[in-house]
């Protein structure tokens, strides 16, 4: 039954769909691989016997298959013989053999992409195949590309906390635009706002790497470290922080240490889904330090921060469009 579907795939007489639906099998099976990739050598030197003319005819294939296949009866040396036989012809057609290959009878790559969101307010868990699992914060957005050579590739829009099983059939790359992050193996998180002046990435455990483009990694950070990447200025500062403080929204807190009350705010109207405006701009450089529960209402939120300081606030509500929380 193999057979027949290799030779479908091999002289593309195959349908899309069971073409997609082969690659798909192939990607996971090792030896449905192994065995396709020797069906498909042996393939294509029965064209190079057949004077080079594409497409081999099925009885033709079969033929030149059956005199190559071996057959248990057969001794070591008769084996060895054979083997040697056809390594010698491999050879001798190397040559066109490496254009057939390079041609139209490449196989082609499947890719699969898929986009996740996260509601704002909301925490969402991306599972991946292979175990893995991605958390979206509030507001989020990822794209998710996988082909079927092993690679994947991610684009994000938000913060996400990875945790990545060690696979060593997978290559994971975050493309953040200004970098890469690397992953090996690894439970990391990344902050990433399109609308944010910077990018942070905490590691929990493993490691990863930054890089750019195709070229070497400029940068990888070990467990308990935090970088912070400027896009004004394009420079990375690494230093040691507890990875609970960068992942807590996971856990469903807002943690704050000697943030200003603006950058307090930008995590308060992406979480409850609010317009915060804060008419006095000295007020807005103030720096807090506080641990909050996401649970917590947006209105209790501004009456916990007017208790530790001199804020005034006022909330005004709207039913077609986001409540507006002025502070002055």
């Amino acid at each position: 039954m193999s057979e027949e579907r290799f030779i479908r795939i091999l002289s593309d007489s195959a349908t899309h769909a069971e073409k997609e639906n082969f690659y798909q099998e192939l990607e996971k099976n090792s030896d449905l691989r192994e065995a396709f990739l020797n069906y498909k050598t042996i393939y294509t030197i029965s064209v190079c016997q057949n004077n080079g003319k594409l497409p081999v005819s099925d009885s033709s294939f079969e033929e030149f298959w059956n005199k190559l296949k071996p057959v248990k009866s057969f001794t070591s040396f008769q084996l060895w013989f054979r083997y040697a036989a056809i390594f010698v012809m491999a050879l001798s057609l190397g040559f066109l053999v490496q254009y057939l290959i390079a041609g139209k009878k490449e196989i082609p790559v499947y890719t699969h992409q898929i986009e996740y969101t996260s509601e704002k307010g909301a925490v969402s868990i991306v599972h991946l195949e292979d175990g893995s699992a991605v958390w979206l914060s509030s507001g989020s957005k990822i794209i998710i590309t996988s082909k079927s050579t092993g690679e994947m590739t991610a684009q994000l829009n938000g913060e996400a906390y990875f945790d990545m099983v060690p696979n060593p059939r997978r290559n994971f790359v975050l493309d953040l635009g200004y970098f890469k992050v690397k992953d090996i193996g690894t439970k990391f998180d990344v902050r990433a706002y399109h609308d944010e002046k910077g990018i942070s990435a905490s590691l929990v455990d493993g490691k990863i790497e930054f890089s750019k483009g195709e070229e070497q990694p400029i940068l990888s950070i070990l467990p308990g470290e935090y970088m912070q990447f400027d896009k004004q200025s394009n420079h990375m500062v690494v230093s040691p922080q507890d990875p609970s403080i960068a992942t807590a929204w996971k856990e469903g807190k807002f943690v704050f240490i000697h943030k200003t009350l603006a950058e307090i705010c930008h995590e308060l109207e992406s979480w409850y889904n609010v317009e915060i405006i804060i008419t006095n701009k000295a007020l807005a450089n103030t720096r807090y330090t506080s641990v909050i529960k996401r649970t917590t209402t947006v209105k209790l939120v501004m009456k916990m921060l007017s208790l530790t300081d001199n804020i005034n606030y006022k909330i005004t509500d709207r039913k077609e469009a986001k409540d507006i929380v002025y502070i002055f």
